[in-house]
């Protein structure tokens, strides 16, 4: 809120030099110098002229102006003062006053000076915006929101006064009437930037992501200077999904002011999800200076780019290499992930975490025996984890049941694997055992997806055609998140396992889809389709493989296992099911 109001009031002081007169010969003057690219010589013009007229207002207040313009707000006080002892009822100065201190977050002593101003000139509407943020910023909502309401009633013509106040509804999530205002801002001013900038921002918030990209295209096009607009623009493209766009305005609002810590940042956050490790840490970097640079007084927020820095950005922590690894992971690099996790390891050689990572590398190359070497290793290790997460600064808040309950879920993952590991080996006994134990250290919290965990098993226990506990860890799984579309298609194959007459003959794991359930086959001794259709077993298994797809409709197992099913019932679009199965990459033969 804060940083708003400053920006707000630096648009205001362009705005107020000279503040509803008419120009008069020195600003006529400062204009042509202006024009002329002759900057320097506007403040010598200008004390020449007040050494004519040492009493001069309209002078020393353009002094005072100059000087703001170069950023010395202390010569800019001291002449706005001297100012105000010519006449005391200078309100362009009381103003401008207002916003040195505003600038310094000193905000009582701008009150005071928005307040003088206002006693000389009641009327004036820009006053009133200018207090109202004021009050704002020190927490005075309904002092604010009663100086929008006199403004717009001295000046209902004036588009200004509903941006206003539509930013202030905005920023306490009033956002109908925020809306509200904006409208009333554009019909009053089709060509108003801000009201569109704005504008974009409700629709974002109202997840209308589409209408906040035309609105925020619209500001754009009237002023495409606003290096603002296009880093919130790279935010509507970076939830939109579409990285390259959310770069190329992150970078343009750099182009426009490099001073913008806020654009490094956001264009840091999209590097990240982008897995380029190397240009989030330029990016992070590069805030870090400019933040220090402007002595930003919140500490907080250092201290979270400084965090992040230390998770990707420093060599001598383990989470610089696991964190690369991942990354190469996640793109598929699973080469340069192992170079990566090499490099780590000779500098952490018995780190847990950078262990189970490289497991996970080279179980995702299907490489089995050395992913189960690395998650032996790091389970050999793991008495070291916990040491790992205490050192990590996103649990410094944490109580000891979060850091546990982090310590067990990590360590129930790479089980987890080690039980993979199991099932793609043939070793079912190994793969069972190994499961158990992730299930009994898993934590019971709403993000750990121990679903998967119960599923999985119950694919093991379909292997080992023990069907009656494989028909109850799904069951389990549906119980914890009845979205988890792979247990229904397990309960499904189990529940027809059970059949009389429906037996397995072969049962294969799809390389390609690892986590869903294993690929059923069944021979049917000879019996005529009304059998099945009265079983119990094969109607809920059909519709078990209904739901599934419900679910998830590019679930190839979920159409493979319904259209065996419908063989059974001597259904003739039986045919389909595999087909579309097939197409999802399942390996189906078709008569």
């Amino acid at each position: 809120m804060r940083f708003k109001l400053i920006i707000n009031l630096l648009l205001l002081l362009v705005a107020v030099q000279g503040f509803g007169q008419s120009k008069s010969v020195y600003e006529k003057s400062v204009d042509l110098f202006n024009q002329n690219g002759q900057q320097e010589k506007i403040i010598p013009y200008l004390q020449t002229e007040l050494k004519k007229q040492p009493k001069n207002e309209n002078l020393l207040a353009l002094i005072a102006f100059q000087y703001l313009q170069s950023k010395n707000t202390e010569l800019g006080e001291r002449y706005y003062m001297e100012a105000i002892v010519v006449n005391p009822a200078c309100v362009s100065c009381y103003l401008n006053i207002s916003r040195i201190y505003a600038q310094k977050n000193e905000f009582q002593k701008a009150l005071n000076y928005l307040d003088k101003a206002i006693l000389a000139n009641p009327k004036d509407d820009l006053l009133l915006t200018s207090r109202a943020q004021i009050k704002e910023a020190i927490g005075d909502t309904f002092g604010a929101l009663s100086d929008y309401n006199k403004a717009i009633s001295i000046a209902p013509k004036n588009a200004d006064n509903y941006i206003q106040r539509g930013i202030y509804n905005l920023s306490n999530k009033y956002n109908s009437l925020a809306l509200v205002d904006l409208n009333e801002a554009i019909s009053l001013r089709p060509n108003s930037y801000d009201a569109y900038f704005y504008r974009s921002r409700i629709k974002f918030e109202n997840n209308d992501l589409q209408d906040a990209l035309k609105d925020i295209d619209k500001a754009i096009l009237l002023d495409a200077k606003q290096n603002r607009f296009y880093n919130f623009r790279g935010t509507i493209y970076k939830e939109l999904k579409q990285s390259k766009n959310a770069l190329e305005n992150y970078s343009k609002a750099i182009k426009l002011s490099s001073e913008d810590f806020y654009s490094y940042l956001s264009r840091a956050q999209v590097y990240y999800d982008l897995e380029n490790m190397d240009s989030a840490c330029d990016d992070y970097a590069s805030a870090k200076v400019l933040i220090e640079k402007q002595k930003n007084n919140n500490p907080e927020f250092l201290k979270n780019i400084e965090n992040a820095m230390v998770d990707i950005c420093d060599q001598s922590k383990s989470s610089y290499f696991f964190q690369r690894g991942v990354a190469f992971y996640n793109l598929k690099q699973y080469e340069n992930a192992l170079a990566i996790y090499d490099v780590g390891l000779k500098k952490f050689p018995k780190n847990p975490m950078i262990l189970s990572f490289k497991g996970n590398a080279y179980l995702a190359m299907k490489d089995y025996p050395n992913a189960l070497a690395n998650y032996e290793n790091a389970l050999a290790n793991i008495a070291l984890l916990m040491a790992e997460i205490k050192k990590n600064h996103r649990f410094d808040q944490e109580n000891n049941e979060g850091t546990q309950t982090f310590y067990d879920g990590f360590l129930a993952s790479i089980y987890y694997n080690v039980a993979e590991c199991g099932i793609y080996a043939q070793k079912y006994d190994d793969a069972l055992n190994a499961m158990n134990q992730a299930l009994a250290i898993a934590p019971n919290v709403t993000d750990f997806n121990k679903e998967k965990y119960y599923a999985r098993r119950g694919n093991i226990y379909l292997e080992k055609k023990n069907y009656d506990f494989a028909l109850t860890d799904f069951n389990k799984s549906i119980q914890i998140n009845k979205n988890y579309a792979p247990s229904y298609v397990g309960r499904a194959i189990a529940k027809v396992s059970q059949v009389e007459n429906a037996k397995k003959s072969n049962a294969i794991i799809s390389a390609k889809l690892p986590n869903q359930p294993f690929r059923i086959n069944w021979e049917i001794k000879s019996k005529s389709s009304s059998f099945y259709k009265t079983n119990p077993n094969i109607k809920s298994g059909l519709e078990d493989c209904n739901q599934a797809i419900v679910l998830d409709q590019n679930n190839g197992f979920a159409y493979l296992i319904r259209g065996q099913i419908k063989s059974f019932l001597g259904q003739s679009d039986y045919r389909i099911d595999l087909i579309k199965a097939k197409e999802l990459g399942i390996e189906v033969d078709i008569d």
